[in-house]
């Protein structure tokens, strides 16, 4: 009787720790730091660049239509809408941690590091990004974001692509419940 009394409280206590359900945030609540911020990345060019008179030369294309070409100012360009897509690309709240896999790895050829988050929900709005970094003067040379927005009515997957002060596009795709799909492609030149 002793014994089967052992046993039983055994198979409860393990059934019990058994259910418990695993919290990832339990996993980095020590872990310093986050993952790449884009938007202190975004502050830190902006406070470098700021008030440089820079031509950009703005282009559209939407679906396979003629590009539209524009030349702006870098003092007149409307920032907000530009930084707000790539904004809501950041994955550097804490809340992050743990969602994203990340592997890095160097390219002999290009001479880069190479930073990759790809995220493990298809829940969360950025699922890519690829930060490359330049192998001798650790200078950022690219950062690249793919974003999918899903909601009943459509879906709007977003390509973002910053080259330092050299390129800024955004490629979205807007795929209705009705209706045609729409491809814009929206390219900032730097002309240095």
């Amino acid at each position: 009787m002793k014994y089967l009394a052992i046993v039983i409280a055994a198979v409860v206590a393990l059934s019990v720790s058994g259910c418990k359900e695993d919290n990832p945030a339990e996993d980095y609540s020590k872990v310093q730091g986050s993952y790449f911020s884009i938007r202190q990345y975004a502050l830190d060019h902006w406070n470098t660049y700021s008030g440089e008179p820079l031509v950009i030369v703005k282009t559209v294309r939407v679906n396979n239509g003629p590009f539209d070409s524009s030349y702006v100012s870098a003092d007149t360009l409307n920032w907000g809408n530009i930084f707000r897509e790539f904004f809501a690309t950041d994955i550097s709240d804490r809340k992050f941690l743990g969602k994203y896999k990340f592997t890095q790895f160097d390219d002999d050829q290009d001479e880069t590091h190479n930073f990759f988050y790809e995220a493990l929900d298809d829940e969360l709005y950025t699922r890519k990004l690829l930060i490359t970094i330049d192998q001798y003067n650790q200078r950022v040379r690219g950062i690249y974001v793919e974003a999918i927005e899903k909601s009943i009515f459509d879906d709007r997957m977003v390509k973002l692509y910053y080259k330092p002060m050299k390129r800024v596009q955004i490629q979205t795709t807007e795929t209705p419940m009705f209706g045609e799909k729409v491809h814009t492609v929206t390219e900032w030149e730097f002309m240095r």
